[in-house]
């Protein structure tokens, strides 16, 4: 083969290291798809005791004490060659991932899905930037999700989010009720809704996510939202699995993320690709990812266009934006493919053949 021609068909070993719950994990289906593509993938939930499932048979997952689990790692996936790792552990466990780089080696790869320091402050922030700092010098290459992470890390490679879903048919679309899918956090504008929904009370407003954790300003913050807004209603959080049926519901869908923040600026978020795969139409508060869609989303700057902006939705379908599906594009085959073509080109950049 020419030097300067990228093999892309040769079979990885590949680790997908994730700190998140697989039920609510987005790169679940990235594992799923790598190992589809013909790759060998281990899935590792990094915890203090790992769990890993191997993605040729994915019903069956095994536990391991960290001590087992470092043991486990080198030998299975030592030597291997390509070996990829792709760590997708926003910052927990740095020094962790160190050690298995040592142990294993291979080919590093970091998931900056957004900018992982968020609000934190004080002592916090110092030691989430030091996490940050290591796992950076453990990569031999960064993949990032909201094209604005380009200004922090300008030799990253972008790599947006994706969905699995597919479009829901709605014969019957219920324009009277929207869905606000979210992650109740310090992103989540209260106020916006609040003021949106005291301005259509012939409008029902239905929220699904997980609220943040150990966060009483966002508790409060939801419980004063219900309180003042009827027509508001907190649904409970949910999982990969039960997205179709929720989206089902709702022709129409309001991201009310806080506008000129910093935890907003770098983000991408997972719900937009839900939702624009799914058939749904799209608004959002003024945030960077939301203008990145060009004129998929309808992008509204004040609580008093949302009312108007939904009736004319329901009224005339030629205002809408988004009359099929986004799915085409916006899936996780693609994104998988994608990596493995920048994996196979650092690989050859840094001549290991």
């Amino acid at each position: 083969m020419r030097a300067d021609v990228v093999d892309l068909n040769q079979r990885w070993r590949i680790v997908l290291l994730t700190c998140r719950d697989p039920k609510t994990d987005f790169r679940r289906v990235l594992a799923e798809e790598l190992q589809s593509l013909g790759h060998d993938v281990s899935y590792v939930f990094l915890k203090r005791r790992p769990t890993v499932v191997e993605m040729s048979a994915p019903d069956k997952a095994r536990s391991f004490s960290l001590p087992g689990f470092l043991r486990h790692a080198r030998r299975t996936y030592r030597g291997a060659d390509p070996l990829l790792f792709i760590n997708s552990t926003n910052l927990v466990f740095p020094g962790l991932s160190r050690v298995l780089r040592a142990l294993c080696g291979g080919l590093w790869c970091f998931d900056m899905h957004d900018d992982l320091l968020y609000e934190a402050t004080g002592w916090r922030r110092r030691r989430a930037e030091i996490a940050q700092r290591t796992l950076l010098g453990g990569a031999d290459f960064i993949v990032h999700g909201p094209p604005t992470l380009k200004e922090l890390f300008p030799t990253s490679h972008h790599v947006s989010n994706a969905s699995s879903l597919g479009p829901i048919e709605r014969p019957a679309p219920d324009w009277s009720r929207v869905l606000i899918l979210a992650s109740l956090d310090g992103r989540f504008d209260f106020d916006f809704v609040r003021d949106v929904a005291k301005a259509n009370p012939h409008l029902g407003f239905d929220i699904f996510g997980h609220v943040s954790k150990n966060n009483p300003v966002v508790t409060a913050g939801l419980e004063a939202l219900t309180a003042a807004a009827p027509n508001v209603s907190y649904r409970g959080a949910y999982v990969n699995e039960d997205l179709p049926a929720i989206l089902g519901a709702y022709p129409a869908t309001l991201a009310p993320y806080r506008t000129n923040n910093r935890l907003t600026y770098f983000i991408d978020p997972l719900r937009f690709y839900h939702c624009l795969n799914s058939g749904m139409e799209v608004i959002s508060t003024d945030i960077p990812k939301a203008r990145d869609f060009g004129g998929s989303v309808h992008v509204v700057t004040s609580p008093a266009e949302v009312g108007p902006l939904i009736d004319r939705l329901r009224q005339d379908p030629a205002t809408r934006r988004n009359p099929g599906s986004t799915a085409a594009e916006h899936n996780w085959r693609n994104r998988a493919e994608q990596i493995m073509r920048i994996a196979a080109e650092e690989r050859q950049r840094r001549g290991r053949r």
